[in-house]
C-alpha cells in the first residue's frame, strides 16, 4: 500500500483526560493539505460539519457528541487496495441501515476514504447531514459492523476508537449522478453512535 499522510496535525491535542476540539476546515485548507487524489473535497450541508481527523471518535467524546451536528473527516487520501474491499452499498437509491448489498471494490483500485460520524449528546432523536462530491465518484458505502471492522485499515492515523454500525431504522440516500455524487443520511438514536465509511475514487 502507498504511504498515507495525515490530513492535518494541527487542531488536535491529547491531554491526560481531555482533548482539544478539531478545527473546522475550509474547503481550500483541505484541498491544500491533500494531494490530487482528494482535491474534490466534499461540500457538506444539512447539519454535517467537515473537520480534521479527531484524536478520539469513541462514544461520548466531546465535541463530537452533539445534538445538532454530524461530523465528516478524511481518513486516507491515497490507498491502493491490495485485496478486494467489501462494501454494503454501491448503487443509487434510498435504503436503511439494515441494507447490505455485500458488493466489492476490486483489488488494485486507488481510493480515498471519508468517515461520517453521529453521536447525540442526549442519546435520543435524530441527526442529519449530507456531503456532495462534484468530481470524485462515490464507489461504495460501509456501515455494517463486519465491514466497518474489516476496513479499519483505512482509519485516520492517530484517531482512537472504533466505528459503530448504522441501525436498522437509520436511513440513507445515495445519488450517483455525474458531477453531483451525494450521500444524505438521517441517524436515529438510542444509546450508541452511528458511522458511515464513504469510499470515493482516487486519481
Amino acid at each position: 500500500m502507498v504511504n498515507r499522510r495525515q490530513l492535518l496535525s494541527g487542531g488536535v491535542a491529547l491531554g491526560a483526560t481531555t482533548w482539544i476540539a478539531p478545527s473546522v476546515l475550509t474547503l481550500d485548507q483541505v484541498a491544500a493539505a491533500t494531494g490530487s487524489c482528494v482535491a474534490d473535497t466534499p461540500i457538506v450541508s444539512n447539519g454535517a460539519v467537515l473537520i480534521s481527523p479527531p484524536a478520539n471518535m469513541s462514544e461520548g467524546t466531546l465535541p463530537l457528541d452533539s445534538n445538532t451536528n454530524t461530523y465528516v473527516w478524511l481518513e486516507t487520501e491515497a490507498e491502493i487496495l491490495d485485496n478486494p474491499l467489501t462494501v454494503n452499498r454501491t448503487t443509487a437509491g434510498s435504503f436503511s441501515g439494515s441494507s447490505n448489498q455485500n458488493a466489492t471494490i476490486p483489488a488494485g483500485t486507488e481510493i480515498a476514504s471519508y468517515m461520517v460520524h453521529g453521536d447525540r449528546l442526549d442519546d435520543s432523536g435524530t441527526l442529519t447531514g449530507s456531503l456532495t462530491f462534484t468530481n470524485a465518484t462515490i464507489l461504495g458505502l460501509i456501515y455494517r459492523t463486519n465491514q466497518l471492522n474489516a476496513s479499519n485499515f483505512l482509519a485516520a492515523p492517530g484517531t482512537a476508537g472504533t466505528p459503530q454500525a448504522m441501525e436498522g431504522n437509520d436511513t440513507m440516500v445515495l445519488n450517483l449522478t455525474a458531477g453531483s455524487n451525494t450521500l444524505s443520511w438521517s441517524m436515529r438514536f438510542g444509546p450508541a453512535l452511528d458511522n458511515i465509511r464513504v469510499i470515493i475514487s482516487c486519481s
